[in-house]
């Protein structure tokens, strides 16, 4: 899921880092400006916590003091740890991404005390000498900045060396980044109101290892909010989240970190280290992960509702079969969240149920060790929304007929079984896998990749919907596993343990393949998709556009439930229309395509290569069937099954855009169909591969081709087409113009594509200047008149001057598809996915 967007990703990568210039500097709080004489002078009568490090609750003024050691050296250092934090109120918006129990990612924090002042500094872990002498660690650590985040004057210094200091500044800021968040999100420009935030003091949690601390932060602003918060908070100038901050005490050194290895699929942690020797590399990776001294333990929210509730513990707790595989019986378990324990408390790993005002993406999320990859607490957030959306799929392809009855088309029974094994993949985040996108075309070989429901179509033309989910972990699964965490001994013997793994992954022909190279736009490798089916990508979109037809044909009450407005149907009817979608952005990636592996030298895996010519023109047949208007139409009588919207039903995300309201607009609908098969066509990285792969290999399909196959399919004369289909074949023809000039008319499409497209659209004007030519005189009709626009706009485009963009109208977007189960998600190094 980790995408994308994604959009929120950016904001949630910055999650690995604290804002460098987010320093203040707070006052002494005592009366008199200075130190007080002793800290049990401040503190008297003052309610101690000990545990990690003492704090004094402070409840007249509202604010909490910290006790801190003596320094321990030259530097002024008093102590470090861990600092994460994160949000126990959110916003409750998907697109702004503050959500409930999200988390930021732990930073190292270095406690510095000069003269009077306290600092709080982030060493630079991205440049280190850990195998060097004393020498050599001073001269990488003082050749990049550091970063002091906060600082604040000692409310007392001892004699001894202890100090106080006051944590109102501390926690009384945006340490979240929620403005930049909002800002981001085009939401707004706000401020902290540090008049209307305050200490949560009743929540400080203070534990031999942890800290756990809140502070209710109010956001203002005297702008215009925007349309996200105005649809979230009760006051949209004044927005008001509870920021979570752990101080984490640093684990001790018995922790072996493990090499990270390209091939294996799991998140790492990466630095410099120039401590290695000439011939090395200068970049060191490990692999993320637990630690597996005693059972890992998972615990589920008891805010998610049964039969939910229960759907999440078993789904999650597919991963045990994986940990006894690996030799470490009993090494996981998923259970209940005690009473009363909080779920951002870094001493538990949790699945939390989240709500939003809209569907939105899941997460696993983790706070690690940065110097050492150790998973430390594995957090999932998962969005309520989601498994109503995969009912709703449900009830537009099965109907509602069977629902509460626990047969296989139970829109219930389904959705839930797509929660179990959403609850798995999220887990598999936190414990430190990546998303394998191939996995799918490997007999379901891993819960990493984002599942397509499999519906299939009978011999009697029934759907089939037996098989929808996967139940339990796949083959990819447990080999990662295997490598994360069977036990191996340091040295040689244990490099040579995991070595023998990898092996064994290779000799399985276990493939991966992840985000960067699935998500993009111009990804070449069709076995790394998202929601396909099956290791056939052009069967695959074959049987989804069967699926697709029959789901229409029978669309209408009877896929809403008794009582439920009509209007909903749009809703219902918009994933069945676009049921298509995603095995099309597979099975597109087949032309221009290239399959390839992530390998290193001397493994004996194959070299990349160019997808053969037959299977590119097969694939080529199949996306442009969807561009045909009879696949396009929607029938008279599923039309008037979707009325305009009913009072209680306003417009929202999931329905169709369109310019015939109230009524719905057919043709709109085609548009933005066709739209989806011929933009990806005509991806700037797919036509520069057609031109390079038919110039090295001339039987290869060519740009030429595809450009030819597009264009002849529609442009012909309309009289020998039904007529009902006149006026979409003219809005696909029109998708098809606007497409190729946006192409040929963008900044940095290569010159040979640009050559490639220009030359077929002269090739269209001069046809369709000869069909004018050949009706003068006669009085101009509908398809004389369009015929007449398409031309003057390709005649405008040919010869426009050098540097000029003439702007084409583009269809509606459809509705959202992702997320829907699952997400390019940039976090994924920080351990940090989205999922549909």
């Amino acid at each position: 899921m980790l995408r994308t967007v994604c959009s929120l990703l950016p904001f949630l990568l910055a999650g690995c880092a604290l804002v460098a210039t987010d320093v203040t500097v707070s006052k002494s709080g005592s009366s008199s400006g200075g130190p007080s004489s002793s800290i049990a002078d401040r503190t008297a009568g003052l309610d101690r916590r000990n545990g990690f490090l003492p704090i004094y609750v402070d409840e007249k003024r509202g604010t909490l003091l910290l006790e801190l050691p003596a320094p321990g050296g030259p530097d002024g250092t008093c102590l470090e740890f861990l600092l994460n934090r994160g949000l126990r109120r959110g916003l409750g918006s998907n697109p702004v991404g503050l959500d409930r129990g999200q988390l930021r990612g732990a930073d190292l924090v270095r406690i510095r005390r000069i003269g009077p002042k306290i600092l709080f500094e982030r060493p630079n872990l991205a440049f280190r000498a850990p195998a060097g002498d004393a020498a050599e660690q001073r001269a990488a650590s003082e050749s990049f900045a550091t970063s002091v985040v906060w600082a604040s004057d000692a409310e007392v210094l001892e004699a001894d060396g202890r100090a106080l200091v006051d944590l109102r500044g501390f926690l009384i800021r945006d340490a979240h980044g929620v403005v930049s968040a909002l800002e981001g999100a085009d939401q707004g420009s706000y401020r902290l109101d540090e008049g209307r935030s305050a200490i949560e003091l009743a929540e400080t949690l203070v534990f031999p290892d942890n800290i756990e601390l809140e502070a209710t932060l109010t956001f203002s602003t005297s702008g215009s909010p925007g349309r996200y918060v105005r649809a979230t908070a009760p006051d949209p100038t004044a927005i008001t989240l509870v920021q979570h901050v752990s101080l984490i005490r640093l684990p001790d050194d018995e922790y072996r970190p493990r090499p990270f290895d390209p091939r294996i699929g799991s998140f790492s942690i990466g630095f410099n280290d120039y401590s290695v020797p000439l011939s090395q590399s200068l970049e060191r990776r490990y692999a993320t992960r637990h630690r597996t001294d005693e059972s890992i333990v998972y615990y589920v929210d008891r805010g998610a509702p049964e039969p939910i509730r229960s759907a999440l513990v078993e789904g999650a707790g597919w991963w045990a079969e994986a940990f006894e595989a690996a030799g470490l019986p009993g090494g996981y378990r998923v259970e209940l969240l005690p009473e009363g324990a909080h779920p951002l408390d870094v001493r538990y790993n949790v699945i939390q149920w989240v709500h939003r005002s809209t569907r939105g993406w899941s997460y696993g999320a983790s706070i690690t060790d940065p110097r050492t990859g150790e998973i430390l607490k594995g957090h999932v957030s998962l969005g309520s929304l989601r498994v109503r959306q995969d009912r709703l799929l449900f009830e537009g392809l099965a109907g509602v007929e069977k629902t509460g009855t626990g047969a296989p088309d139970d829109p219930i029974e389904i959705a839930l079984a797509r929660i179990r094994q959403l609850a798995a993949h999220e887990v598999g985040h936190t414990l430190g896998l990546a998303h394998n996108f191939a996995a799918s075309t490997q007999g379901r070989a891993s819960v990493m990749d984002y599942p397509a429901p499999r519906v299939s179509v009978t011999e009697n033309g029934e759907l089939d919907f037996s098989e929808a989910y996967a139940v339990g972990v796949g083959d990819w699964d447990r080999h990662v596993i295997r490598f994360l965490y069977t036990p191996i001994p340091d040295g040689g013997a244990g490099e040579a343990a995991l070595d023998r793994i990898l092996l064994d992954g290779l000799q399985r022909d276990l493939l991966y393949l992840t985000d960067a190279d699935a998500r993009a736009d111009g990804a070449s490798d069709p076995r790394g998709s998202l929601w396909d089916d099956g290791e056939d990508a052009i069967a695959g979109l074959e049987n989804a556009c069967a699926v697709r037809r029959i789901a229409i044909d029978r669309f209408g009450e009877g896929n809403l439930p008794i009582g439920a407005p009509l209007a909903r149907l749009q809703e219902v009817f918009a994933p069945v229309y676009f049921h298509h979608r995603y095995q099309l952005d597979a099975a597109v990636k087949t032309i221009g395509g290239l399959e390839y592996v992530y390998a290193v030298r001397g493994d004996g895996q194959p070299p990349p290569r160019s997808i053969d010519a037959a299977r590119q023109r097969r694939a080529l047949d199949a996306v442009l069937a969807t561009t045909d208007p009879a696949f396009l139409d929607i029938p008279d009588r599923v039309l008037a099954a979707l009325p305009p919207r009913s009072p209680g039903s306003p417009g929202n995300v999931e329905l169709f855009s369109g310019a015939t309201d109230p009524a719905f607009d057919r043709l709109s609908a085609a548009a933005t169909a066709a739209d989806l098969a011929i933009r990806s066509l005509l991806v700037s990285e797919r036509c520069a591969r057609l031109v390079d792969q038919s110039s090295r290999d001339p039987e290869q399909l060519s740009l030429g081709d595809v450009l030819r196959r597009l264009t002849n399919r529609v442009f012909r004369p309309t009289e020998h087409l039904d007529p009902r289909l006149d006026e979409i074949e003219r809005t696909v023809r029109r998708a098809i113009v606007d497409a190729m000039i946006d192409r040929a008319g963008t900044d940095g499409t290569l010159p040979a594509v640009r050559a490639g497209i220009d030359g077929q659209l002269q090739f269209l004007a001069t046809s369709l200047a000869a069909y004018l030519e050949n009706r003068r005189g006669r009085p101009m009709g509908q398809e004389d008149a369009f015929q007449n626009a398409l031309l003057y706009d390709i005649e405008r485009h040919l010869t426009r001057r050098p540097g000029e963009r003439l702007g084409r109208g583009t269809p509606p977007d459809p509705p959202p598809g992702s997320p829907i189960g699952e997400a390019f998600s940039a976090s994924d190094g920080c351990g940090l996915d989205r999922e549909n």
